[in-house]
C-alpha cells in the first residue's frame, strides 16, 4: 500500500506505479483515484490468487484499479498464469523466472513511455 499512498500524496513526483503481488490498495470510497490519473498502474500477480488470504485482498485491489480507470487513468492487471507463466510464489522477484517477469514489466514500462528499450 506504500506505493499507492506515495502516488496519491505526490502524483506529480510518480511516473508510474508497479505493484507486484500487492497486499492492499487505497479504499476508493475514501481516496480520490482521479488524483493519480496521470500515474499509470501495473498490478502483477503470480499463481494461487484463489488460495489463502488473496481472495480477501484482491477485491480491494480490483476496486482501486477500477476507480483509477473510472477517474481517467490507466490500471493494467497482469496475472502471470494468463500469460502462460505458472508456478510463481508470492515473491516473484525471487523466483527462478524473475528475469522473464522483469522483462514483461519492462515491456509494460516501455509501452507506457516510462523506460527506454
Amino acid at each position: 500500500n506504500f506505493g499507492f499512498t506515495a502516488a496519491l500524496n505526490n502524483p506529480e513526483l510518480v511516473k508510474g506505479l508497479i505493484a507486484i503481488e500487492p497486499s492492499g490498495a487505497p479504499n476508493p470510497e475514501r481516496a480520490d483515484a482521479a488524483k493519480v490519473k496521470g500515474v499509470p498502474h501495473l498490478i502483477v500477480f503470480g499463481d494461487y490468487l484463489d488460495k489463502s488470504l488473496w481472495p480477501r485482498l484482491v477485491p480491494n485491489i480490483t476496486k482501486w484499479a477500477e476507480a483509477v480507470k473510472t477517474g481517467g487513468g490507466v490500471a493494467d492487471w497482469m496475472e502471470l498464469p494468463e500469460q502462460g507463466i505458472r508456478g510463481n510464489t508470492h515473491m516473484l522477484m525471487m523466483d527462478r523466472n524473475s528475469d522473464q517477469i522483469a522483462g514483461l514489466i519492462n515491456d509494460w514500462m516501455v509501452a507506457r513511455g516510462l523506460a527506454g528499450k
